[in-house]
């Protein structure tokens, strides 16, 4: 099914226009930001899983992107599977919400041609146009594009570009929730971030996850109005570094199953696989 562009009405406001405001005033301590007073760039990264032959276009892409904020932070890695995977067909209802999104926010005082030139790149192969948000209120986006959406490939997530008017480049790793699920939620990643919120609304909440003179990494959670489902992405999975998976697990909503030495998987209350890597004493990276 082709996607086609006005079909707003059935996506909310994702937080995505709030990135240059209180949500970087946040503490840069490492108290404040790590459970060891370490603070770990890598605490959150996602996990890419692509058709044979794919993973090489992808990356890059995804590479290329994430230059534009800070070269070094490979936040997100891109594997193949062994056989394509059987897609299946769109339903009637139209384009899906995927449950993960990533938000990036990039400097307004470098002028408009660096974002200009961003969403140039989401018009070219691999990239694909998904979906334009809904703005509500009365202060609509000045910048062409502000509010679109993109993503790489079926089943994975969500991408978008928006300028920051001030504060820090802000990565934002945001998952669309179930409405009667998003307290128990906010909760589990709590649990899992062992971390307070560094801003809460009724529908919205921002987790800090590292930070610096430059940059904030970010993880948020969205709620959606009553009946809209998000779905999972099949082909991405997010991974959380913590402590000591022992002691999480018995306070977990769903089993909680090891796939490999020191990593471990479950699912949060709307089937969203988590990966949980156990940190090694002094591991950064």
């Amino acid at each position: 099914m082709e996607k086609q562009r006005g079909g707003e009405d059935d996506y909310v406001d994702s937080g995505a226009e709030t990135g240059g405001s209180e949500y970087s005033r946040m503490s840069s301590t490492s108290s404040e930001l790590s459970v060891e007073g370490i603070q770990d760039p890598f605490l959150v990264s996602v996990h890419i899983i692509t058709d044979p032959g794919e993973s090489k276009t992808l990356q890059k892409a995804i590479d290329k992107l994430l230059a534009w904020i800070h070269p070094d932070l490979q936040l997100f890695r891109v594997s193949e599977r062994r056989v394509p995977k059987k897609r299946r067909k769109p339903g009637k209802a139209g384009v899906s919400q995927p449950a993960l999104a990533i938000i990036l926010f990039l400097q307004e005082e470098y002028g408009e041609e660096p974002i200009l030139q961003l969403h140039e790149t989401f018009q070219r192969p691999p990239w694909h146009y998904h979906h334009t948000e809904q703005v509500h209120g009365k202060f609509l986006p000045y910048m062409p594009c502000s509010q679109d959406f993109y993503t790489l490939a079926p089943e994975t997530p969500l991408w978008a570009i928006r300028p920051v008017h001030y504060g820090k480049e802000i990565i934002r790793f945001t998952i669309y929730c179930r409405n009667e699920n998003f307290v128990d939620i906010l909760k589990l990643y709590e649990l899992i971030l062992k971390r307070p919120v560094c801003q809460k609304k009724a529908d919205f909440c921002v987790f800090p996850v590292y930070s610096n003179m430059e940059i904030d990494i970010q993880f948020s959670l969205k709620k959606l109005p009553k009946g809209q489902m998000p779905i999972p992405t099949e082909s991405a999975v997010l991974e959380f570094r913590v402590k000591d998976v022992g002691q999480l697990v018995p306070l977990l909503p769903n089993p909680c199953s090891p796939i490999s030495e020191g990593r471990w998987q479950t699912e949060d209350h709307d089937g969203n696989r988590i990966l949980l890597q156990e940190k090694e004493p002094g591991q950064y990276r």
